[in-house]
């Protein structure tokens, strides 16, 4: 495809770019990119045709499952086959979803916030493959396809149930308006519009709360304040200002609700400014202490390094406080809450970017909101229940303080339900999940720092989403002449639970100073190639 020979030709320009592109990631980059390049000999779009050996191949531009895919069709046998890659998956299924996230240039927002906004390009893809009435269709994985009109479909009824149920509870309808959200969900709908979820109810902040950019100070009649996440130094300057004209006198902690760097890029120094650690959920550890080594959206570029990881259910006087910390897993995996109750009886829980008051913050789906029990949103709402009734849910980047009924609760977690059988259907995977985490298998660390002739540790991470233990088969796939302690090792891995094997790589005297590895993964009838990659950078001893 013309609109992707240069990742295809010419992957190390990607890689060169993605060194520093994958911090701040607003654009939901993708990243299976091969690690080296192959000779095109001619880029094609729709409407170009490639004769081979007397048989005409007609070219269709049919992006969606990639943003510049191509699609082929000839007759052969007797039959009008089309080579469709991975825009569909058997009699009407999808591979994943989190592969169409993009941005949505008519509503102004960035690929972080398109929440599989290609379905629309996908939907229309099939609707041209269709028009051109072939006999059998030929995806890149899955079944030979011999209904193809039923199983196209089949696929946009599906697909859009899904979406519906987005679309149903959107916190970004909150952020952007109706109008917004009409185009955002007419797109895919086709005009049929969801029954959009009714607004929360919305308060004005308690006196003790000053909102500060995306960050919200908490302060106590003691003259100490607390404060909720710091991504920019204008927040710092505030507090500086605040205590200068009285409003406080010091700062004593810093709460990191979820590590996106607009809530981290400054919590580490603003601890140094005033002498204060830095609190969080003990699930985000790794990732704030480390960030460099995750592939992720919008990654700091500043770890923090004065932590006091807190566990599920924690508790801490605070003044007149009585703090609890909770792992929070709404807008990301890696998120975290603090309930703070003041001796008056007010209550509000600070949920980062976990919900406004028209619902669920779930529109990146590279944050790894997972769909089970127990998991993501549902044990956020789960959360929201054991509050007291007259709690208040403070968004830092919502105005308002605001509440959900215990109707509208009930609302998000059976849309939740039907979104979670609709994607049974949608998608081939043994559990929805794997249809929804791009990193379910993923390479720690993401970037390595090598010398060649040693060798280092290459940690390979894997989510179980099964509800039973599962075994998965790793094999390492690296550069030529690179070694490895063995050519394959196998995880048992609990049901829903993460585990990892270890390999010892080396690379060799003279290797180039970059490299990608990756990681050939396969459990049950699954075989998947070249699955999860990290960057190595090589220095010669």
């Amino acid at each position: 495809p013309k609109r992707e020979a240069e990742r295809i030709a010419q992957p190390e320009i990607f890689w060169k770019r993605f060194e520093s592109a994958r911090f701040h990631d607003y654009a939901a980059t993708n990243s299976k990119v091969a690690s080296s390049g192959m000779k095109v000999e001619r880029a094609v779009a729709g409407g170009d045709q490639i004769v081979w050996q007397g048989l005409g191949i007609d070219v269709f531009d049919t992006p969606g499952y990639s943003d510049g895919a191509v699609s082929y069709l000839f007759t052969a046998g007797g039959q009008r086959v089309a080579c469709v890659g991975d825009l569909l998956y058997g009699d009407g299924q999808l591979f994943d979803l989190y592969s169409l996230q993009d941005a949505v240039p008519e509503a102004k927002l960035r690929g972080y916030h398109g929440y599989a906004a290609r379905a629309h390009e996908l939907i229309g893809s099939l609707r041209k493959i269709a028009a051109a009435r072939p006999d059998v269709l030929i995806p890149a994985r899955g079944p030979v396809i011999t209904e193809p009109g039923k199983a196209i479909e089949t696929l946009i009824g599906r697909l859009k149930r899904v979406l519906d149920e987005h679309f149903q509870t959107d916190a970004l309808r909150w952020y952007f308006g109706d109008g917004n959200w009409k185009l955002r969900a007419g797109k895919v709908m086709e005009g049929a519009l969801p029954a959009a979820m009714p607004m929360g109810q919305e308060f004005p902040l308690p006196s003790w709360l000053v909102a500060i950019r995306n960050s919200r100070l908490l302060l106590s009649s003691s003259g100490g304040a607390f404060l909720i996440d710091c991504g920019y130094t204008a927040v710092i300057e505030q507090v500086e200002l605040l205590r200068s004209q009285g409003r406080l006198q010091r700062l004593e902690g810093v709460f990191i609700t979820h590590y996106h760097d607009d809530h981290t890029d400054q919590a580490e120094a603003c601890a140094a400014r005033f002498q204060c650690p830095v609190y969080f959920s003990e699930e985000l550890r790794g990732i704030l202490e480390n960030p460099g080594a995750y592939r992720a959206p919008c990654l700091s570029t500043a770890p923090i390094r004065s932590g006091k990881p807190m566990a599920h259910g924690a508790r801490m006087a605070w003044h007149e406080f009585q703090f609890t910390f909770s792992y929070l897993p709404g807008q990301t995996l890696w998120h975290g809450g603090l309930t703070a109750r003041r001796e008056t009886g007010e209550t509000v829980l600070f949920v980062g970017d976990s919900f406004t008051p028209s619902g669920l913050d779930d529109y990146c789906l590279w944050n790894r909101n997972f769909i089970a029990p127990g998991s993501g949103y549902l044990r956020c709402l789960d959360q929201l229940r054991k509050l007291p009734d007259e709690h208040m849910l403070i968004n830092q980047h919502v105005a308002p303080a605001f509440r959900f009924s215990r109707g509208q609760m009930d609302a998000m977690e059976a849309s939740l339900g039907r979104r979670a059988t609709a994607m049974k259907e949608l998608f081939p995977w043994p559990d929805i999940n794997y249809g929804l985490d791009e990193q379910w298998v993923r390479l720690a660390p993401y970037s390595i720092s090598a010398t060649a002739g040693q060798a280092f540790r290459l940690d390979v991470v894997i989510f179980n989403h099964l509800r039973t233990a599962g075994t998965y088969s790793i094999r390492p796939v690296l550069p030529e002449g690179w070694q490895c302690d063995a050519a394959s090792r196998t995880a048992q891995i609990a049901a829903q639970r993460e585990g990892a094997v270890s390999f010892l790589v080396t690379p060799p005297a003279g290797a180039a100073p970059r490299a990608i590895v990756s990681v050939d993964v396969d459990f049950g009838t699954w075989q998947l190639r070249r699955w999860a990659e990290a960057m190595v950078e090589v220095r010669q001893g």
